[in-house]
């Protein structure tokens, strides 16, 4: 048998890797992950909009060595079967190469350790002409001639660290492809970007974790965005439970969220547009505290309107990637089907929690220790509201009248009973634009001071009526007053 080494062509392999998937987003993403693996603390993205437009992300982290940067630069530069740190956030030993020229042409990578500054770069131009897998190196003097001039101080920001890494992206062909106004569209995208980043690394970006980082873009602080809202005091923390798979504990802590009128400007900025808030309730699945993917049931239930408080955080350790089918972009995951039927019972609970957030809005059968204005009737055919008319405050009403008058009266009320607008208070609802949260008060005292009026009515017997009825229950006070 013969053996032939046969290597792929440099230009062509490096063009197709291009077209992965990665977004800006994801992209930066892949490479801050390699700054806080390799221990960061302190991660600065410097960026220009305008010509000569870079992006450069500077860390604190370990550094390398000329030797161990070459061999960074290798594609395919671990094995993705090896064990790793807990804290290791990589997995194939591509990101740093895939993400980065999805994004632009030129990557370049100069990294400081045992006070030793070495630079390589990968331009695909260069690839192009010398038609094979030729690195550029860099000495000393060359990158402080090129990148002294092009990014004011990012040389001496690397030189006041003991170690650490600085990646730089040139060249945006792929990131601003067809752009009309490129300037715009890389603004744009750093914004986006921005959100993106608080959001997925938010347990680093909070200050009071076990291991901090300090994130910022052009000197600017990003700030944590918890999608659970954990610190505000309407949140509700459902007991946590741990799903063993292959001798690895995976984490299970589902929340509640606050009903909107609870949430203050700042609360609905943290999660994101109104709209988010029905378009993110689901799963979300940390690895090593980093969020990899959010916003979905996984099949396990479907998202709607009263499912939308929920949220249920899974933590998994980087050991067990390979039965969640993490991809190369950790952007996507799939639920592993021996933990399904654990997890679903899990889902199950918290949804019903948020829907009993709903319906407690909604004053509907609070708790079956109040007598209730309006009843939920079923039938075969249909469900429906009706006035309750064993209320003492119906019947006594319904007795004062005339006998024309009390068939009025409950023509009346069956008008009401049958045109009750659930289909738009749904809307609302699912729109969030409103609450049905009216003080009513006044209009509670005004009650109370009519239904006294009503002849043969006991108001000693009255107010023991009202004090079981739900709407009065809310407005406990006004009866005290009586």
């Amino acid at each position: 048998m013969n053996v032939q080494v046969v290597e792929p062509r440099a230009d062509i392999l490096v063009e197709s890797t291009r077209s992965i998937g990665y977004t800006f987003e994801s992209a930066l993403a892949d490479i801050i992950d390699n700054s806080i693996g390799n221990g960061a603390t302190h991660i600065d993205v410097r960026f220009s909009s305008i010509d000569p437009r870079y992006i450069a992300i500077l860390d604190d982290g370990c550094g390398m060595t000329p030797d161990e940067l070459i061999i960074a630069m290798r594609y395919g530069s671990k094995n993705v079967n090896d064990q790793r740190a807990e804290s290791d956030l990589g997995r194939f030993g591509l990101g740093l190469k895939t993400a980065s020229l999805s994004q632009c042409r030129k990557l370049t990578v100069i990294s400081k350790k045992n006070d030793i500054i070495s630079a390589a770069s990968w331009d695909l131009d260069f690839i192009i002409e010398q038609q094979g897998w030729s690195l550029k190196i860099y000495d000393y003097d060359e990158m402080v001639n090129q990148y002294n001039k092009e990014i004011p101080g990012l040389l001496d920001e690397l030189n006041a660290y003991k170690t650490g890494t600085i990646v730089i992206w040139e060249d945006f062909d792929k990131m601003l492809e067809g752009a009309s106004e490129p300037d715009t569209l890389f603004d744009e995208k750093i914004s986006i970007a921005r959100s993106h980043l608080e959001l997925i690394y938010h347990n680093f970006l909070d200050k009071t974790s076990k291991s901090p980082i300090e994130l910022r873009f052009n000197y600017l602080p990003l700030a944590a965005k918890d999608p659970f809202l954990t610190k505000h005091p309407g949140t509700q923390p459902l007991s946590e439970e741990y799903i063993d798979l292959e001798g690895h504990n995976i984490r299970v802590k589902p929340y509640i969220l606050p009903y909107l009128n609870k949430l203050s400007p700042s609360d609905i900025e943290l999660l994101g547009t109104l709209d988010d808030l029905r378009n993110k309730q689901g799963i979300y699945v940390y690895r090593n505290n980093r969020l990899i993917i959010w916003g979905t049931w996984f099949r396990l239930d479907t998202k709607n309107e009263l499912n939308k408080l929920a949220r249920i955080r899974v933590d998994i350790p980087n050991s067990l990637d390979h039965i969640w089918d993490i991809d190369i972009k950790k952007s996507t995951a799939s639920l592993p089907n021996s933990i399904k039927q654990n997890l679903k019972f899990i889902v199950k609970r918290a949804i019903g929690s948020s829907e009993r957030v709903y319906t407690h809005q909604g004053n509907k059968l609070i708790n079956d220790e109040y007598d209730h204005v309006w009843e939920l009737r079923k039938t075969k055919e249909e469900t429906f509201f009706e006035i309750n008319k064993e209320l003492l405050i119906y019947k006594a009403f319904l007795e004062s009248l005339s006998a024309e008058q009390a068939k009025q009266f409950k023509a009346l009320i069956k008008l009401m009973e049958a045109t009750v607008p659930f289909k738009y208070a749904y809307t609302l609802l699912a729109k969030n634009e409103e609450t049905f949260d009216k003080d009513y008060s006044d209009e509670a005292k005004n009650i109370i001071a009519n239904l006294s009026a009503l002849p043969g009515v006991d108001p000693k017997k009255l107010y023991e009526e009202l004090n079981k009825i739900d709407f009065f229950a809310k407005y406990s006070k006004v009866l005290n007053l009586g």
